[in-house]
């Protein structure tokens, strides 16, 4: 199986090429500076200790169900090799020459897209216009996007699909979904006051815990969200 050390020595030509690009953990990459948003490279391992599986995500922080450095993300893909279409089978090999040199082409084309997704409204759209399927495409995580982001009336539209749904109304007593339950809950109020700060102050929360404790918790940079900037 792919070790730490293995990825560390394999990604310090990166980690010196780039000054925003961090090693989180020992197969873990993200790109700073840290906000609502994680911007993350796995290079993971697989059952084989001959391979392994780098791929790309994006991780909200904020969202009332979700550990940094824990949570797989809810838009990834895989980093591909650039390969000619002849290749198209080769993975990538620990023992194969020429893996380093196409691993960080393709790291680079990553970072690239990455650096475009610099803001919550940039990672949330790219989300909605690529991806045939995300974690963040259920009604709970709309609800709680389209308030950070400050569209209210749609997230009140949310909520009535919300307060209807059966996971939400079951009354959960094992963790994480009592959390997950309680903090929806926390929403109600404010929302249908349209009380910006008190929505802020719960999504601010969130993030915070969420990233307490974790080794995310060092680069993670507290900021305003959207919701809090509209005129």
């Amino acid at each position: 199986m792919t070790t730490a050390r293995q990825v560390r020595k394999l990604v310090r030509p990166l980690l010196e090429r780039h000054a925003d690009l961090t090693l989180v953990t020992g197969h873990m990459l993200w790109l700073t500076p840290v906000t609502h948003v994680t911007r993350e490279i796995w290079i993971d391992r697989t059952s084989s200790a001959l391979d392994f599986n780098p791929q790309w995500t994006l991780n909200p922080l904020f969202l009332p169900n979700v550990r940094a450095a824990a949570h797989a993300g809810f838009c990834w893909d895989f980093i591909r090799r650039p390969f000619e279409p002849s290749e198209a089978a080769r993975g990538w090999c620990w023992d194969d020459p020429s893996m380093p040199e196409d691993l960080f082409a393709s790291i680079e084309k990553t970072l690239r897209f990455f650096r475009t997704l610099d803001t919550l409204q940039a990672c949330r759209s790219f989300t909605e216009a690529h991806m045939d399927y995300t974690w963040g495409k259920d009604f709970f995580e709309n609800l709680v996007f389209d308030i950070a982001l400050g569209n209210l009336n749609l997230a009140r539209c949310w909520w009535q699909k919300v307060e209807a749904s059966p996971t939400f109304q079951y009354p959960h007593q094992e963790e994480p979904w009592r959390t997950w339950r309680l903090r929806i809950r926390s929403l109600r109020e404010p929302l249908m006051d349209d009380d910006r700060a008190a929505l802020a102050t719960l999504l601010h929360r969130w993030e915070r815990e969420n990233v307490a404790g974790t080794k995310a918790e060092a680069i993670w940079q507290p900021s305003p969200f959207p919701l809090e900037t509209m005129d």
